[in-house]
């Protein structure tokens, strides 16, 4: 089995090495993507889609279908990594001397440049998400931007802090995924095709209404990002069982 195994992917990379002779040449002016999409995406993006921001219009819009995908592979890479941690197993419970050497984590020094840092992240990582329409930003920046306050406090106050069930967050997570998903169902029950964004009645013309619909979608992935990056540290920092 190990050989056919073997066998099969040297096929398959023999294949796509033939093949990528056809691909053109990176920066060709004359390439499809060139002559064709790029010129689309620059001088209709902002009509199309309503969004300001190109790089927000062709990812939450023109690549709607991709960007979903990325979301669940957030989410799936998330649920192996406790899988291979051994998250769901019952593992090391702390004695009543770690538990206080884990309340007493951190410093005095560390504990007030965090109170003074965390408001202004977590501010941030709102600002990310809901401007990240009009400038860079977006669901995946400000998801990683929140986890990044939440892990703060926990190397700071110790592991145990802002803790919540390793269940409750792979929940949290699922629904950052059937956010986006439940987007692209509304449209198709509102007349429209999977992720058609124009078709919902959420403003009076569709390029708004497109706008409104991308921040509903943005605001999935950064719930699925924040969580699957706080269930993973957990994982790490605790081994405790969900």
């Amino acid at each position: 089995m190990k050989k056919l195994s073997t066998l099969v992917t040297l096929l398959a990379f023999g294949v796509l090495f033939y093949a990528a002779r056809d691909l053109p040449r990176i920066g060709d002016p004359s390439s499809p993507a060139s002559s064709h999409l790029s010129p689309r995406f620059i001088e209709q993006a902002e009509h199309e889609t309503g969004a300001p921001n190109m790089v927000t219009a062709i990812l939450a819009d023109y690549r709607g279908f991709d960007t979903l995908g990325e979301t669940v592979v957030i989410f799936t890479a998330g649920l192996a990594c406790l899988l291979v941690l051994g998250a769901f197993q019952r593992r090391y419970e702390p004695t009543p001397v770690d538990k206080s050497l884990l309340e007493g984590f951190g410093s005095d020094v560390l504990e007030a440049a965090s109170r003074l840092m965390i408001p202004f992240i977590l501010l941030f990582a709102a600002y990310v998400l809901v401007h990240g329409h009009d400038s860079p930003g977006g669901g995946f920046q400000a998801g990683a931007i929140l986890a990044a306050a939440i892990i703060l406090v926990k190397l700071v106050r110790g592991p145990t802090n802002w803790t919540i069930p390793l269940g409750w967050t792979m929940g949290i997570a699922s629904v950052g995924v059937m956010v986006y998903a439940g987007i692209g169902v509304a449209c198709m029950l509102a007349g429209g095709t999977f992720l058609d964004y124009g078709v919902l009645p959420l403003a009076s013309d569709t390029a708004h209404a497109r706008a409104m619909a991308t921040l509903g979608i943005e605001t999935g992935v950064f719930i699925a990002v924040t969580a699957v990056l706080v269930m993973i540290f957990d994982s790490l920092s605790l081994g405790r069982e969900g």
